[in-house]
């Protein structure tokens, strides 16, 4: 049974050999440990993510071949404009960014560009106050991402490694989340109760977007497509809220995925035990949920047996108590666990709760892998 087989079989509830091994948002891992991964540079990594597409995926595969994760997500590629415009040459030992076009060079500073560093605090602003300024929140249109050449790495992945491996080609932000970006992370959740219709009216400008970035990702193939439903759990805001503002537009989003012929893969940092009915109404092929923390709790047996055969369910390992600071003994009794939970339920895949954390070592990946490919 190769990887793509095995995966697909998890998530439409069919035989497996032995579960699937992954960690969603596997490719932040990929940014945070490029050096390790590679032998390289840590600067380096500023020029694999400016590679030519077939030098991006030659350095890619050294990865995979260190961790084998059954769910690939390549990153996406700046666009061919981007590229062909920067070159990375060295001066006095230290390495620069050479941009062409404006004969200009830049030192490299930053090491790492995974975001695990976001300042949510700086998404403050408002720019949005009414339905006149909703109408002029520009739409990308598919066709357009597509000709930027964003989808190359993704394309080459796709082309040389989509025949075996199962390929996560890309995904969205959900739109209560992306309205954060008008009017401030803050001054949203205060909106849910004050300004709500404003709140419906430009979900639904975002939805336009959001179907736009589905039909561009979807354009280069792969096997599936994710939606990070953001902020919209019960430790951020209640049912009802979660049935007005979230729940039609992620129904709508999740049968375009499956119009352009693509799983599914719906995801929850927070709290889902509570509307975990209305969650698994939205018809996802895959859903994946943060372990328990900050004062909920999302217990995986209880889960798996709630929702039964009607979608299969990633783990929740804790990434931080259990895969990067815990004993290898805790690690296999953790994943025994889960497996074991996993069998309630259409399909499961091993996986944790949250991203590897930048702290995680190589090796105990490696063990995680090894683990879980025998249980």
């Amino acid at each position: 049974m190769t990887e793509k087989q095995r995966v697909y079989n998890a998530l439409e509830g069919k035989p497996v050999d032995r579960f699937p091994v992954t960690v969603l948002y596997n490719q932040l891992y990929y940014l945070d440990h490029f050096s390790e991964l590679t032998g390289k540079e840590p600067w380096e990594i500023h020029k694999w993510l400016h590679s030519d597409p077939e030098e991006h995926l030659r350095i890619y595969e050294e990865m995979i071949l260190k961790t084998p994760f059954e769910i690939l997500q390549p990153q996406g590629a700046p666009s061919r404009h981007s590229r062909e415009n920067l070159e990375f040459v060295m001066k006095d030992g230290k390495p620069f960014y050479y941009e062409k076009h404006e004969n200009r060079y830049a030192p490299i500073i930053t090491e790492t560009v995974s975001g695990h560093a976001t300042d949510y605090r700086s998404n403050q602003s408002r720019y949005v106050f009414s339905k006149a300024d909703v109408k002029e929140i520009k739409i990308h249109k598919a066709e357009d991402m597509i000709h930027s050449g964003s989808n190359d790495y993704l394309t080459e992945t796709i082309k040389k490694l989509g025949k075996d491996h199962f390929i996560l080609s890309g995904g969205v932000v959900g739109t209560l989340y992306l309205c954060s970006n008008y009017v401030g992370l803050t001054n949203l959740y205060g909106m849910l109760l004050e300004e709500p219709e404003l709140i419906d009216y430009m979900s639904k400008k975002i939805l336009e977007q959001n179907i736009e970035t589905i039909r561009y990702i979807a354009s280069a193939g792969g096997d599936a497509i994710y939606i990070d439903d953001a902020m919209t759990t019960s430790d951020m805001i209640s049912v009802k809220h979660y049935e007005r503002f979230c729940l039609p537009y992620m129904k709508e989003m999740v049968n375009e995925i499956h119009r352009l012929g693509h799983k599914a893969i719906i995801i929850y940092f927070g709290g889902i035990s509570d509307r975990l009915e209305q969650i698994v109404s939205i018809g996802a092929d895959g859903l994946s949920m943060e372990t328990s923390m900050k004062n909920y709790i999302n217990d995986i047996d209880e889960i798996a047996e709630k929702i039964g055969n009607r979608i299969a369910l990633f783990g929740n390992i804790d990434p931080v108590g259990i895969l990067q600071k815990g004993t290898d003994a805790e690690l296999e009794t953790e994943i025994i666990h889960q497996a074991k939970a996993g069998r309630k339920c259409r399909g499961f895949i091993i996986c944790t709760g949250s991203p590897i954390t930048p702290s995680t070592t190589l090796s105990r990946v490696q063990k995680f892998i090894k683990l879980s490919r025998s249980c």
